[in-house]
């Protein structure tokens, strides 16, 4: 395959322009001897010749002329793409695919888009719901969210706050049950449960060992919003963290539980991204928009 250098087809033009070799050496203000050398290496390339040249004459072959036309339409091309380039960082543009977990997708990215779209016309945002940690350059994805300590992966991250996970109930599921007056009391009680990720069917509260407790679900499901849906329909108690359910209880559908007992335990969440070199605008205004606009319910 044929690699011809950009440089090259500019030397070139401007030897047309001119028809001669050291006017384009004073016009790009390079030596006369490089053009001539350029003008060379592209014959050799090409394998054709691209000059008529005479003591006081240079004339373009028919093969200068074929190549004069193609080059001149590359070099007006890459001009067009530097120009939309450089008015993209001056005004963000583009697209953003942000991936995370559907339950912070729906209570802390879904209120805040509208408004960052208000203020970033040009940039067009992709949402989209994973459970699992992904991979972002075999998905496509310029951000993602992950709720937890991080793994050494390469990535580049950058921290949107903590959440903080708490015990809730429906008021009708607990007029209808025993009262919870103690961490032992929950033995006696429904708990809804995650089918996937085990690990957060461990509560913090402190079992008789001083343990975090943990506990065996009467009903289990993939998804925290599920859960929390459970537990609105009076199905038992979940335990979620509190950004989710900042509508139910304001609407006193959810009430909080055990609160005093409950660990305050902070959970990190980050935005995670590659970045070879700098991060792009459109990336670097949405990620300064969702450190200051987001609402994670911190205590």
């Amino acid at each position: 395959m044929i690699k011809t250098q950009v440089q090259e087809l500019e030397i070139f033009i401007a030897v047309v322009k001119h028809r001669s070799f050291s006017k384009a050496a004073q016009e790009l203000m390079i030596a006369a001897s490089a053009i001539s050398r350029s003008i060379q290496k592209l014959e050799f390339k090409l394998q054709v010749t691209l000059f008529n040249r005479t003591t006081r004459k240079i004339n373009l072959t028919w093969e200068g002329e074929l190549l004069l036309g193609q080059a001149t339409q590359i070099i007006e091309q890459l001009g067009k793409v530097e120009n939309q380039l450089t008015k993209a960082q001056l005004q963000p543009a583009g697209v953003i695919k942000l991936d995370a977990a559907s339950p912070f997708t729906l209570h802390a990215i879904s209120p805040i888009i509208c408004g960052f779209q208000q203020l970033f016309p040009k940039i067009k945002v992709i949402l989209s719901s994973s459970e699992d940690n992904i991979d972002l350059i075999e998905r496509n994805v310029d951000l993602a969210i992950r709720i937890g300590e991080l793994s050494n992966s390469g990535l580049k991250a950058r921290k949107l706050g903590n959440s903080y996970r708490k015990l809730y109930a429906s008021p009708t599921y607990l007029q209808q049950h025993t009262a919870i007056r103690k961490v032992s009391d929950l033995a006696s009680h429904s708990c809804l449960g995650f089918a996937k990720a085990e690990k957060l069917n461990s509560w913090p509260l402190l079992d008789n060992d001083g343990h975090w407790l943990k506990i065996q679900p009467q009903l289990l499901a993939d998804s925290g919003e599920t859960l929390k849906q459970l537990a609105v329909q009076h199905c038992g108690i979940v335990c979620i963290s509190s950004f989710t359910v900042k509508q139910e209880l304001e609407s006193g559908k959810l009430v909080a539980i055990l609160e005093r007992e409950t660990q305050q335990v902070a959970v990190p969440i980050y935005a995670v991204f590659y970045a070879d070199n700098e991060v792009s605008l459109r990336i670097r205004c949405f990620l300064d928009y969702m450190l200051e606009h987001i609402d994670l319910g911190e205590q």
